[in-house]
């Protein structure tokens, strides 16, 4: 059994597409989609109607990204709010995806495989703590085993855009990494492929290049960047980088702004500016 799981695609359609044509070449039995389908990016919309098309036995599952558009779906902006800049993006993606949402919001948040012949498996957008508790390579310790949960043969985790893959106590551990925004200084798509045979799992990273120059034209062309607010910049920033500013961003600068003491666009202006 071949199984590819993607994630985190971020609204990246021309990533998804040279994806999708590395899958037709290397044909999975099954196809999992482990959150962060939608949001972060350009084309929410047209990313899920592709991969429904594509792929209409694929299974999808939540992302933090997912479940905060569910979120904030049911709830009216808060202008007034010193953190509304911040959901800006969210909206842009809520007004392309329409009634879609509510189908987004069925979507289930892992997958538990336990009859496969003897062998298991679990997929899950963060970890067996929540959808933004992933697994880094720095993870350790008693977190990583707070994370991980119940042993799995293999446990398939994404939410960094960090690929790798490891053993723990005798078990496989993989993160897929991301199709639409990589931060671990490869620009190049990522995704996972599972082979499951005569009771064991093989595991491999694939990395597929794709046209970047297609994907920075979609962050103007579709109002990302001028209808998202000013986080998007931070956003572009990273894909064009291929590694992490928001979370930087967040630290030195989130309290502060929910304090009304700074607003998310003079924090921006200054986090860029002493890049």
């Amino acid at each position: 059994m071949k199984i590819a799981v993607l994630s985190d695609i971020h609204g990246n359609l021309p990533a998804l597409e040279a994806v999708l044509e590395d899958l037709a070449r290397w044909r999975p039995d099954e196809v999992i989609v482990n959150g962060d389908l939608v949001n972060r990016g350009p084309l929410s919309l047209e990313v899920l109607e592709l991969l429904q098309r594509e792929q209409p036995g694929a299974r999808f599952l939540r992302g933090n990204h997912e479940n905060w558009l569910v979120r904030i779906s049911s709830s009216s902006p808060k202008r007034e709010s010193p953190t509304h800049e911040i959901d800006r993006f969210a909206h842009f993606a809520l007004r392309q995806l329409g009634k879609r949402i509510e189908a987004v919001a069925r979507w289930e948040d892992h997958l538990d495989l336990t009859d496969l012949e003897g062998g298991s498996l679990h997929v899950t957008h963060g970890s067996r703590l929540g959808d933004r508790h992933g697994i880094s390579p720095e993870t350790e310790g008693e977190e990583l085993i707070e994370r991980l949960g119940d042993p799995r043969d293999l446990f398939v985790c994404s939410h960094t855009h960090r690929a790798f893959q490891r053993r723990h106590q005798g078990n496989l551990v993989m993160n897929t990494g991301s199709v639409g925004q990589p931060f671990d200084n490869d620009e190049r798509a990522a995704y996972a492929r599972l082979e499951f045979s005569h009771g064991r799992w093989q595991v491999a990273g694939q990395r597929v290049a794709y046209d970047r120059e297609w994907a920075i034209a979609d962050f103007t062309q579709s109002g990302f960047l001028e209808q998202g607010g000013a986080l998007t910049r931070v956003i572009f920033r990273e894909f064009v980088e291929a590694r992490v500013h928001v979370g930087p961003w967040r630290r030195q600068y989130l309290e502060a702004v929910k304090a009304g003491e700074i607003s998310v666009v003079e924090s921006v202006e200054r986090y860029l500016q002493a890049l």
